[in-house]
């Protein structure tokens, strides 16, 4: 009895803290072994990437706890860039900005409505939508970047402060609100309600349709918020980018501690699984490793999250059959 009363004890804290502590042995081994690693210009490179990444993944996060997925992140990262670019070129950067925003939210909107309404599996939901939104912005922009000659908002992309990226706050400010609703207010509660059982949430009384709706459309306008700072960084629009975005988002969720099942998550764990991976290929590009090597490297840590989350689950389930023999 004993020794189940401390798995249990230990179980949870391994959940809550276990990236956290694998970003920590990897920021250890990078500033000790790796040249550079502590190098403003290779610290801001992450950041830089990265909070970009982060944004899409917090819009993850908030799909996957409600077990789905969201793969057209990508694809609207560049529909966001391109019609951004155009937009600013005839109308100025504030019509640019609002429409880079709008047009995204408006694609989100259609996919929480098939899979809120209709019932369709996120998978094929998002896969679809993925491919319209990337056809979208190849047929606008004629496949061809659209150059953005606005120094102010070229300079926002690129801005820093306190030696720190712009979008780096803009990211850490996201993280906080999200976590505040997530365990502060009652949308969060039901979110997570949804993911771990849709019909008692629905029997408690929970508009299980408008969750859905509402966790794809704060996923896309993420993704467009995420895209307006890259296209402001680039300083052109590019109906090309954002290739594989959203795969390292799932993969920044699910390195975080988040389950695929839905239910499961914290904001800290994915921003931890988010700066995990851009350590990990700052450490690699420093070491010279082989682009083909970097690509099975974050597969293999990827499976083994993956493996560890089963392993969890599997000890979550045990331990009330462990408490119950006791």
């Amino acid at each position: 009895m004993s020794t189940d009363r401390g798995e249990r004890q230990v179980l949870p804290r391994l959940n809550d803290y276990g990236a956290a502590l694998v970003l920590l042995c990897l920021v250890a081994y990078g500033v000790f072994r790796v040249p550079n690693f502590l190098s403003e210009m290779n610290l801001s490179a992450i950041l830089y990437q990265y909070s970009i990444i982060g944004l899409l993944a917090l819009g993850q996060l908030l799909v996957v706890l409600t077990a789905g997925i969201d793969l057209s992140q990508g694809a609207l990262l560049a529909l966001t860039s391109i019609t951004t670019a155009l937009v600013m070129v005839r109308h100025g950067p504030v019509m640019g900005v609002l429409a880079g925003l709008a047009v995204p939210a408006g694609v989100g909107v259609v996919s929480g409505l098939l899979v809120s309404r209709l019932r369709m599996p996120p998978f094929l939901v998002t896969l679809g939508t993925m491919g319209i939104a990337r056809g979208m912005a190849m047929r606008i922009a004629n496949a061809r970047p659209v150059p953005i000659h606005n120094e102010a908002f070229i300079s926002f992309g690129s801005g820093t402060l306190i030696h720190v990226p712009v979008s780096t706050f803009l990211w850490v400010g996201a993280s906080i609100g999200l976590a505040f609703f997530l365990t502060r207010r009652p949308f969060g509660r039901h979110v997570y309600a949804v993911g771990s059982s849709e019909e008692s949430s629905r029997l408690s009384g929970v508009s299980v349709a408008s969750v859905k709706l509402a966790v794809y459309v704060l996923s896309a306008f993420l993704c467009a918020v995420g895209g307006v700072i890259w296209t402001s960084r680039l300083g052109s629009g590019s109906p090309v980018g954002g290739q594989n975005y959203e795969l390292e988002s799932i993969a920044a969720v699910v390195v975080g501690g988040a389950s695929l099942f839905g239910g499961k998550g914290r904001v800290d764990g994915v921003v931890a699984g988010v700066l995990i991976f851009g350590v990990i290929n700052s450490v690699l590009n420093l070491s010279r490793i082989s682009p083909f090597w970097q690509g099975m490297i974050k597969g293999a840590v990827v499976l083994l999250a993956v493996a560890l989350t089963q392993v969890r689950s599997g000890a979550a389930i045990r331990a009330p059959e462990g408490m119950a023999r006791a």
